[in-house]
């Protein structure tokens, strides 16, 4: 995987009351697919500022106030949107390499912002019109995710999040691990993932904690990578690629000067 010898472009790349904030909000995170109305001005604002903050190199996130009603493809026997007025378009350079790793990192921290915010929202990788996405993008641009945002009609939307358990994930008893692994570990579990598959495993060897998946590099393993970095906010961190290109590395260490 190219750029395994150097660090990965997110190290230090976001700082610690952004990590802290996100780290707060993985917890009340969830899926909205039915929103009481659209975020107010003052959430917008904040949406617009976290969209030029939390963009990795060659991502970008647009926004858009209208033509939320076109965007969605209704599908049978498949939970439609209530409410849906506004959606972000997550788009990446059509030649940067690991495309979906970043633009899922960017995304997701894009996504705790707004949770922070106290705005529902929604991964879409599919049944959406391509063309009303596309409008936003620049010629040298592909469209990665679609995310419906709103006030969601049920702020305690999480308590219905289904996930499995999280000896599941991990190779070894989690509870054996460091304390900042497990909390970590559990940070991935509570990530979204298409349908639901939570397709992580996790070992974690001295100081380092391993994250694979079967095709690393995906959307959902960039989620799962933002959700471990913000978990380990309060650590002196190393990451590195695994030597197979199926897995990221994080090395932490303790240190008292992170709050």
């Amino acid at each position: 995987m190219p750029g395994h010898l150097a660090p990965p472009v997110w190290q230090g790349f976001y700082r610690v009351p952004q990590l802290r904030r996100w780290q707060r909000a993985i917890s009340t995170r969830f899926s909205c697919r039915a929103f009481s109305k659209p975020a107010d001005l003052s959430q917008l604002a904040g949406l617009e500022y976290a969209a030029q903050r939390v963009c990795l190199p060659g991502i970008r996130i647009t926004l858009s106030t209208k033509g939320a009603q076109r965007l969605v493809i209704p599908v049978p026997l498949f939970p439609g949107f209530e409410g849906l007025q506004q959606y972000a378009v997550l788009l990446a350079r059509r030649d940067i390499p690991q495309a979906g790793l970043l633009a899922g990192i960017s995304g997701e921290a894009f996504v705790l912002e707004a949770t922070h915010l106290g705005l529902g929202s929604c991964w879409m990788t599919g049944n959406y019109r391509r063309s009303e996405a596309r409008a936003l993008a620049r010629e040298e641009e592909q469209v990665m995710a679609v995310i419906p945002l709103g006030q969601p009609q049920d702020p305690q939307g999480a308590r219905n999040r289904r996930r499995k358990d999280l000896s599941a994930l991990c190779q070894e008893n989690p509870s054996d691990w460091p304390h900042w692994a497990y909390k970590a570990a559990e940070a991935v579990r509570q990530a979204p993932s298409a349908l639901n598959r939570q397709p992580w495993r996790m070992s974690c060897a001295g100081a380092t904690l391993q994250l694979t998946s079967p095709r690393f590099g995906s959307l959902e393993d960039g989620i799962a990578t933002l959700h471990l970095e913000a978990a380990a906010y309060a650590h002196e961190r190393a990451w590195r690629f695994g030597q197979n290109a199926r897995s990221i590395l994080l090395k932490a260490e303790e240190t008292s000067d992170a709050f």
